[in-house]
């Protein structure tokens, strides 16, 4: 799946039916997309073009380290910023935003471990 270019047919040709379908989930930071979760990933899709523009998972064991990511991609523009947001607002969540791959990292620094791993369409 490639946001920006996977449509929703690929998408459950993939994954198959999402365990919450739209009519139960919309976004609510933008009111032209869609939210599909399964068990393991979170798919947002835009409404009027049924084109994924984003993915959301859990990183895999040995993409929990920041350290990993910030190797992995060494020699790439990397913008790594506190991220202010209500939902966060209590507790220490950093990202990790690779602009040019499409690629953000979310990092709890109280934990010391990334939380969760977005790939969205690069423009």
């Amino acid at each position: 799946m490639v946001p920006g270019k996977t449509d929703i047919n690929q998408v459950r040709q993939y994954l198959g039916e999402p365990n919450i379908t739209p009519e139960l989930a919309s976004s609510s930071f933008n009111p032209h997309e869609e939210i599909l979760i399964w068990e393991d990933v979170l798919v947002q899709l835009n409404k009027n073009e049924n084109i994924v523009t984003a993915i959301h998972r859990q990183p895999a064991s040995h993409e929990k380290s920041l350290q990993f990511w910030r190797q992995h991609f060494k020699g790439k523009v990397q913008k790594f910023q506190k991220v202010q947001t209500k939902f966060y607002a209590a507790e220490h969540i950093w990202q990790l935003d690779l602009p040019n791959l499409g690629v953000n990292v979310v990092y709890d620094e109280s934990k010391d471990e990334v939380i969760k791993v977005v790939y969205y369409a690069v423009e």
